[in-house]
C-alpha cells in the first residue's frame, strides 16, 4: 500500500504530498521472504522487531515500540472489525533484509543442534510411537516439562515455535493443576484415619447347635 504524507511548504503555505513509499503488512513481509507468517514471526521476534502484547488468548505480535518511534512502522486498526494490524515501511524492510539471513542461521543452529533439537526429536518420536499427532501446544508443553525438565522456557518456546510468554502461561497453569492434584490426593488418601466400629463375628465354642455371637472392637 502506498502511503502519502502531507507536509506544509513554509515558502508557499501550501500542503505538499510526499510519497512515503510502499508499506506492507507482516503477512506480506513474510511472503516477501518466502516464509509463512508463523515462521517469519519467529525470525522477526529474534530480531526484536516484534513484541508480544496482551495476555492469554488476547496476546498478539505487534511491531516493537522502537520501530514506531523511528517512523518505520505504523499500528493500525480496521474500522470493520476488532483486529488490529501493523504495516512497515521501506526503510524497515531494508533493515530486516540486512539481518534476515543471520537471524535465520542463528535460529537453525539452535533448532538443529543441542537441547532444542534433541527435545524436538524426542517429542516427534513420542507422537509417532503412540499416535499423538493431535496433541495441542499445551499438551506438548506438559510432556516436555515432565520428561525433559532441564529445558528453559525459551528452549521450550523454540521447540514448539511459540513465544516465551505463552510458555510461561501454560507452565503456570500446569503448576496450579499439580498443586491442586496433590492437595486432593492428600485429603483423600493421606488424611487422619477416622475411628470406626468394626464388627467381627466369632463362632464361639464348637457345639452341635451354635449361635454366633457378635464382638465389637473400636478401631
Amino acid at each position: 500500500m502506498i502511503y502519502v504524507e502531507e507536509m506544509l511548504d513554509r515558502k508557499t503555505g501550501e500542503l505538499v504530498s510526499v510519497d512515503k513509499g510502499d508499506w506492507i503488512t507482516i503477512t506480506e513481509l513474510a511472503t516477501l521472504f518466502g516464509l509463512g507468517r508463523r515462521r517469519a514471526t519467529t525470525v522477526l521476534r529474534h530480531l526484536d522487531f516484534l513484541q508480544v502484547e496482551g495476555g492469554g488468548r488476547d496476546s498478539r505480535h505487534r511491531i516493537a515500540d522502537w520501530v514506531v518511534q523511528r517512523g518505520w512502522g505504523k499500528r493500525l486498526h480496521r474500522k470493520t472489525d476488532k483486529f488490529p494490524f501493523d504495516v512497515v515501511g521501506p526503510e524497515a524492510v531494508q533493515w530486516i533484509k540486512e539481518r534476515w539471513q543471520g537471524a535465520v542461521t542463528a535460529i537453525e543452529r539452535e533448532t538443529f543442534s543441542g537441547p532444542v533439537a534433541e527435545a524436538k526429536a524426542a517429542l516427534a518420536d513420542f507422537e509417532a510411537a503412540y499416535g499423538r499427532k493431535e496433541m495441542t501446544v499445551q499438551m506438548k508443553l506438559c510432556w516436555l516439562a515432565d520428561f525433559l525438565p532441564g529445558l528453559t522456557q525459551e528452549q521450550i518456546g523454540s521447540v514448539l515455535d511459540v513465544t516465551q510468554q505463552l510458555v510461561s502461561r501454560f507452565i503456570s497453569i500446569r503448576s496450579n493443576q499439580l498443586r491442586e492434584a496433590k492437595a486432593l490426593k492428600a485429603n483423600r488418601f493421606d488424611g487422619p484415619v477416622r475411628s470406626q466400629a468394626v464388627v467381627l463375628v466369632s463362632p464361639g465354642p464348637i457345639r452341635k447347635s451354635t449361635t454366633p455371637r457378635k464382638m465389637t472392637i473400636e478401631a
